[in-house]
């Protein structure tokens, strides 16, 4: 009769110790599961969080030191920036730059316009500040899609498309104003600026509506008093257009104040910025560029957090699952010392012994191991719908690709707690183990 044929046999009828095992086992490999998988859910939820919130790069204006004293009128000093703007030469040379994703220029209430065709809804009170009414705000930008209030879900497109950098004349509405004004994407609206009837310029202008967006219901709170006060009548309108409708008043052209540039890799923003900050195109101008990763940090720090947790809990299971296995193999093979003595006495290898306590453990684990992946994928389950709510946001789940790394890791364990058990007895020779016992 071979070691596993005896190992099997003692099992059966040792059924108390090889049901202790089993429960130790079982409870060990489902503490390991649950490790590795929230382990690689956080190093997922790290990567996916470098491509959808990436990092920042702010270029700006340099004010400090920029200003030129222009004159006085009736006692007030007026001084006006003298330095350089952000040009399309620059964008585009940026736009350029290995890891550089996107741009975007985002000018809140750049724009005052009333409306010809259409009406807003209405405010607390109606001042008539135009000829046409009241005038309502909107937000100038090269990518609407890149605007905070998208970025961080406050609004969402529901028809139609962003703004781009190359439009003109288009706009974003909300979809309370569309709706008031049974108003749909690809419908033209006539605004009237009075700024440009101010300086004798046409100022009714046909603008496309090329999206329409949500996020604006409910946000009334009723004492909203002005128009431009009520979200929905807020929108977003392409930046060329600014340039187009007041094109004799931007005198030098295309020109912003700031830009923010979107990079795909956070942790690579450094090289980025170093590259950016290089171009010709920047030398010698007065702007100033700004790493902004805070976003990222935000996210990112709760992962790394969890991950060095999970590897350190990981490192907590093996050692005390080594040490539960140890001290419970030490107090039953001390109590199998005659069997051991007359294995030994007629002649069987101390290989031979230790193969068959192996044996009896690894049995009982590879069915403690079976059990622990049904019974993890269910409180496992619960664990990720806790931190799926979180803002770590993750997803857990366990595969058939956990099973080797924990079946070696439980083989392991098994291995060298059975040889740090049995040590005690098989330095003995047999007489000194029957010698011990009598």
């Amino acid at each position: 009769m071979n070691f596993m044929q005896r190992a099997f046999l003692y099992c059966l009828r040792h059924k108390g110790k090889t049901l202790i095992l089993f429960l130790v086992m079982t409870v060990i490999s489902a503490f390991l599961l649950a490790g590795l998988a929230i382990r690689d859910a956080s190093a997922d939820a790290a990567s996916d969080v470098q491509t959808a919130i990436g990092g920042r790069l702010l270029l700006e204006i340099e004010t400090e030191g920029n200003y030129k004293f222009k004159g006085q009128d009736g006692g007030t000093t007026t001084y006006v920036y003298g330095g350089d703007y952000i040009t399309s030469p620059i964008i585009d040379a940026v736009s350029k730059v290995d890891g550089v994703v996107g741009y975007n220029v985002e000018d809140a209430a750049a724009a005052y316009y009333a409306g010809v065709n259409f009406k807003y809804l209405p405010s607390g009170w109606n001042f008539g500040f135009t000829k046409y009414g009241d005038h309502s705000t909107f937000t100038a930008c090269l990518s609407s899609e890149r605007c905070s209030a998208f970025e961080s879900g406050r609004y969402s497109l529901v028809e139609g498309r962003h703004l781009k950098p190359e439009d003109s004349y288009a706009i974003l509405i909300s979809k309370e104003l569309a709706d008031y004004n049974n108003l749909s994407v690809g419908d033209t609206v006539t605004i009237y600026d009075q700024f440009l009837d101010s300086e004798g310029w046409n100022p009714l202008i046909d603008m496309e509506i090329v999206g329409i967006f949500n996020g604006t219901e409910g946000t009334a709170t009723g004492g909203e008093m002005l128009v431009d006060q009520l979200q929905a009548n807020c929108g977003f309108v392409a930046y060329n257009t600014l340039f187009e409708m007041y094109k004799l008043y931007y005198e030098n052209g295309v020109e912003y104040q700031s830009l923010t540039i979107y990079i795909n890799d956070p942790t690579k923003i450094q090289n980025v910025y170093d590259k950016v900050k290089e171009l010709p195109e920047l030398k010698g101008k007065t702007l100033k560029l700004s790493m902004d990763t805070e976003e990222y940090q935000t996210v990112e720090t709760p992962l790394e957090t969890l991950g060095s947790l999970v590897n350190t809990m990981l490192v907590i299971i093996v050692i005390v699952g080594f040490l539960i296995l140890v001290l419970l193999l030490m107090i039953w093979i001390r109590g199998r010392k005659k069997e051991i003595g007359i294995y030994l006495a007629v002649g069987r290898s101390k290989v031979s012994i230790a193969g068959q306590l192996f044996a009896e453990t690894g049995i009982t684990s590879v069915a403690a191991f079976a059990v622990s992946v049904l019974g993890s994928k269910a409180w496992i389950g619960k664990v990720g719908e806790l931190l799926e709510g979180s803002a770590a946001g993750l997803k857990i789940e366990i595969s058939a690709a956990y099973l080797p790394p924990v079946f070696l890791i439980g083989i392991g364990l098994i291995a060298a707690a059975t040889l740090a058990a049995s040590w005690t007895v098989f330095r003995l020779k047999p007489r000194d183990i029957f010698s011990k016992m009598s």
